[in-house]
């Protein structure tokens, strides 16, 4: 059963006997995983560890337990020459992922919840999260992003378009300003120093003239987005991730 308001915190405001106290009783870790990436004109560049630390502190909230710090840096995808995209090398960002988890299990966790909020995240879980689980088969490892760690739920993804903008809207509107999609930009103030990408290679779908509203969206239209419409697809995540980490605690 859903504890009400179960006892959460963050892990670096937490003192080492208040670790030892929260993890003894709820014993529940929880990694966003994010990115610092161009998300359009409506949307913050930190989108995809904002999205993921949003929906870890609703878990958290019923689940109870720590919230690790959001993990910024990751690496994929097809905006790596947008100005204020930061990608890594998948190979430093899984020797962190790794070593991490296995110092959480270390410390008594006995859950590990991998949210990435970046999809191309999702490479990095496949090759990585088997061999965990493989050498801590008594604790249950949870990793995807919204549209898999949960199974298929339905749940929709895209860039910035209509799907991100909307759990945006649901989770954190403070960070988004609609009205910032408008014409008008221009390549000096859109592009690394490298400049535009060339034809051959962009992300197909992709948006890449600056000076169009819709301007580094891949899916559908954001504008129609609605908090209404990311709400819908929230509450079947966080139930079903809150029923799997209750019912894992309680059986064992």
């Amino acid at each position: 059963m859903t504890e009400p308001h179960a006892p959460w915190r963050r892990y670096e405001e937490l003192r080492p006997d208040d670790l030892h106290a929260l993890v003894a009783s709820h014993p529940v870790a929880y990694w966003p995983l994010g990115l610092l990436e161009h998300h359009g004109w409506a949307l913050p560049v930190g989108y995809d560890g904002l999205k993921a630390d949003r929906i870890c502190q609703r878990l958290a909230a019923q689940a109870g337990g720590v919230i690790l710090p959001t993990m910024w840096w990751g690496g994929g995808g097809g905006h790596g020459d947008f100005r204020w995209t930061h990608y890594q090398p998948e190979q430093a960002t899984a020797a962190i992922l790794d070593a991490t988890v296995r110092q959480l299990f270390t410390c008594g966790f006995r859950v590990i919840l991998l949210l990435a909020g970046h999809y191309p995240w999702q490479s990095v879980l496949r090759e990585a999260v088997p061999g965990l689980i493989a050498d801590h088969p008594d604790g249950l490892i949870l990793a995807g992003t919204e549209l898999t760690i949960a199974g298929d739920l339905g749940l929709q993804g895209d860039h910035a378009a209509l799907e991100e903008t909307s759990f945006g809207l649901a989770l954190f509107p403070e960070h988004i300003d609609m009205t910032a999609m408008r014409p008008g930009r221009d390549a000096a103030s859109t592009w690394s120093s490298k400049g535009a990408p060339p034809l051959e290679g962009r992300h197909p779908g992709v948006e890449y003239d600056p000076d169009e509203p819709l301007f580094a969206q891949f899916g559908q239209d954001s504008r129609p987005a609605s908090a209404e419409r990311g709400e819908a697809g929230l509450v079947r995540l966080i139930d079903t991730l809150t029923g799997k980490i209750l019912h894992f605690l309680e059986a064992t």
